[in-house]
């Protein structure tokens, strides 16, 4: 029976040799003693199916979320940063366009009061025609103080010689 239990050793795997059999053959005590318990490599739990697929659907539940929350925390800090931007310009142009609207206010103000001091072409040819009528009086009045001044000269001329 030695000899089988020999040659069925060379052909089976190691962990069937270092298991503790019940033979009581001297060969078979003697490995047993030199078997150390550390030495045997220790069989780990295999994880099941569900419990393995349940933790891997967590993790890639929980990877995938925390990437999510990223990208979308990403994308709302460049969003906000572009209302922001907008904003900002918009306040700009409002600025501008409230400097412009005061300028135009002035100007019309302006526009208003020359037009109140302006005179229109209308206006300014009437008193074109009414200084020419003074002008023609005065040089008709004149040339009428001119002949009675020379009448005034004759006559105390003639006053003159006559005493």
């Amino acid at each position: 029976m030695l000899n089988i239990t020999r040659t069925f050793r060379q052909f089976t795997p190691l962990s069937l040799d270092k298991a503790r059999s019940f033979s009581n053959s001297e060969y078979r005590r003697q490995n047993h003693n030199d078997y150390n318990e550390q030495d045997a490599p220790k069989s780990k739990k295999p994880i099941g199916g569900f419990r393995g697929g349940l933790i891997g659907f967590l993790l890639g539940v929980t990877l995938a979320s925390g990437a999510g929350y990223v990208y979308l925390m990403d994308d709302y800090h460049a969003a906000s940063n572009l209302l922001l931007s907008s904003v900002e310009e918009l306040q700009l142009s409002t600025n501008k366009v409230r400097d412009y609207a005061k300028k135009i206010e002035k100007v019309e103000g302006d526009l208003r009061s020359l037009q109140t001091h302006v005179t229109t072409k209308d206006q300014l040819s009437e008193l074109r025609k009414e200084m020419k009528r003074l002008y023609d009086t005065l040089e008709g009045k004149q040339l009428e103080l001119k002949v009675r001044m020379s009448n005034l000269e004759k006559d105390i001329l003639i006053l003159e010689s006559k005493h």
